[in-house]
This record gives C-alpha cells, sequence and structure tokens, in this order.
C-alpha cells in the first residue's frame, strides 16, 4: 500500500478507506470488492460501502458483462480534476460565507471601538510564523513608504527568485553587513535592488524595524536572559513613536553605505 499516495487523496477529501481502496484497484485492471478489501486493507463489511461511494463519485465504475460484481477504477486524471473541482467550490462557499460573516461582525467591532483597552493599539507576537505573516501584512498593507532595518537572525527569507516587492511604495532598507556572509542572502539583496528598492549596508545595527507610513512599528526584542535565542516581536500603531524611531533610521541611513559601493563580506 503506498501510505504517501494514500495520505494525499485524504488531504483532497477522500476518506481513508476510500484513499486505500483506489489506490490499491488503480493497480489492477478490475477487482471484486473481496479483492479490494483484501489488498486495499479495509474491513470486508465496509468495502461494498465504500466502493460504492467511490463510484458515486467518479473514481471507479462496475465492470458490466462479468460474473459478479466487479470495479474499475477510474484513470487519475480525470478524477483528480473533478475532485479539484468539488474543493474549488466548497473554498467558493467559504468565502462567500467568510465575507458575509466579516460584515456582521464589522458591525459589533465598530460599536465598541470606544470602548478599546489602554493598550489595544500594541500588538505582542512570540511565534516566529505568526511574526513573518504579520510583517508580511504590514508590508503589503503599505500606502506610501517601507522603512526597514534588517540584521539577524533573518527568518524565513525568500529565494532570490521569488523576490517579491509592494507596488507604488518607496522602500528603504538597511541590512547588517553580517548577512552578506551567506550567498543566498546576498542574491536576495540583489533581487530586492533590481526590483526598486533602495538598499543600503550598516555595520552592527542595534534593532531589526520595520515603520510602515510613518504610523506603524514593528521591532523586535531579544530575550536577554535566553542570550538572544528568543525574540519578542513588538507591534505598535503610534504616530509619535514611527516619528522618532524614524529620525533614528534616517541617522542609521546616513551612515550606511549604497549596495552597489562595496565589496563581499569578509
Amino acid at each position: 500500500m503506498d501510505d504517501a499516495a494514500v495520505g494525499e487523496l485524504v488531504h483532497l477529501g477522500l476518506t481513508r478507506y476510500e484513499a486505500q481502496g483506489y489506490v490499491a484497484l488503480i493497480g489492477r485492471d478490475d477487482a471484486t470488492p473481496a479483492e479490494i478489501a483484501r489488498l486495499g486493507q479495509i474491513p470486508r463489511p465496509r468495502a461494498y460501502d465504500v466502493l460504492a461511494s467511490l463510484a458515486e463519485r467518479g473514481f471507479v465504475a462496475p465492470v458490466s458483462g462479468t460474473p459478479g460484481l466487479r470495479y474499475r477504477a477510474k484513470p487519475p486524471d480525470q478524477v483528480f480534476d473533478s475532485l479539484l473541482a468539488v474543493r474549488r467550490h466548497e473554498l467558493d462557499q467559504l468565502a462567500v460565507r467568510s465575507h458575509t460573516l466579516a460584515v456582521d461582525l464589522q458591525a459589533r467591532f465598530l460599536e465598541g471601538q470606544d470602548r478599546g483597552e489602554p493598550l489595544d493599539y500594541v500588538e505582542v507576537l512570540r511565534n516566529p510564523a505568526h511574526t513573518v505573516q504579520r510583517i508580511d501584512r504590514l508590508w503589503n498593507g503599505a500606502q506610501e513608504e517601507i522603512l526597514a532595518v534588517v540584521r539577524p537572525p533573518y527568518l524565513a527569507p525568500p529565494s532570490s527568485d521569488d523576490a517579491t516587492l509592494p507596488s507604488g511604495v518607496t522602500i528603504r532598507v538597511i541590512y547588517e553587513r553580517s548577512l552578506l556572509e551567506d550567498p543566498d542572502l546576498e542574491r536576495l539583496l540583489q533581487a530586492y535592488a533590481r526590483l526598486g528598492e533602495q538598499v543600503r549596508i550598516g555595520e552592527d545595527l542595534p534593532l531589526k524595524m520595520t515603520i510602515v507610513d510613518r504610523q506603524s512599528v514593528a521591532f523586535n526584542m531579544p530575550d536577554p536572559v535566553e542570550n538572544g535565542s528568543s525574540v519578542t516581536t513588538i507591534v505598535v500603531h503610534h504616530r509619535d513613536l514611527a516619528s522618532t524611531l524614524g529620525i533614528a533610521f534616517e541617522t542609521m541611513w546616513s551612515n550606511a553605505q549604497p549596495f552597489g559601493s562595496i565589496g563581499p563580506a569578509t
């Protein structure tokens, strides 16, 4: 039994017994329910229901003109397209329901804004995956300008071939020189520069941060007790803080070197 194929079919929407039955059948011209039960490791009393369900979904078909009940598998390239179509329809329905629910809940959200918490403009993120997603949303939500300071650790950088930037936004980023010790990261910086990002290189940058439209700031706070191995990311939507850190950014920017003017890190 091909467990990997069974697992993928389950992810696509089949039950485990349906997936086991289909995988068992595709290696044969046709088979009886008893044979499929044995080959697919399906309890024999369940085999008839499983095959009837697969036939209803278009994965198998009864073989006519043979003694007894026998089934033949449909070609994978045909049945997978229909399975994906079903999943797409389910996703479309989910999108409609999500939009309807969002419209309903948005009204309640706006009604409660005058009773917000004193620090509801502060977000605290400790999970690295959540941090990457949140920073991506900040970048993609920018309207005018992104200022960023990047130092190790560089969480989940894309490959240079997958590099993209938000359109219609001025982007200036200072990268710590130590990042250039990694050839893949250096190629990534070159890709960003080709896409229009203004890149400069600084020495021993004090803080990793992002400033979006001079009103939202994200910055990393390494845990001093754990010697920097644990990092908390703070996102603050506050113009005064963004303005203050913007001044710090401009100072670092003026002291940094243009990316194309320096040699490789040694």
